[in-house]
């Protein structure tokens, strides 16, 4: 198979698509959300204590854990 096989059977395949601008303006929503601020779920919490937790009775984990972040 050529390249130009493939590129026929790629068009024929995936014809472009017609319209691809969004139907809206993103961006006022995009600053509604932004301005509604981070609200911390009970998972987040639930989450940040368990690392600390781990961390006060495993010490030894916080040298791996820096090194992979």
């Amino acid at each position: 198979m050529t390249d130009q096989r493939l590129g026929e059977l790629l068009r024929v395949a995936l014809p472009p698509a017609e319209d691809a601008a969004p139907h809206r303006d993103l961006w006022p929503a995009l600053v509604e959300r932004l301005d509604e601020g981070s609200h911390w779920s009970l998972l987040d919490v639930g989450l940040g204590l368990a690392a600390l937790l781990a961390l006060a009775i495993f010490p030894e984990w916080l040298v791996p854990l820096v090194y992979h972040m």
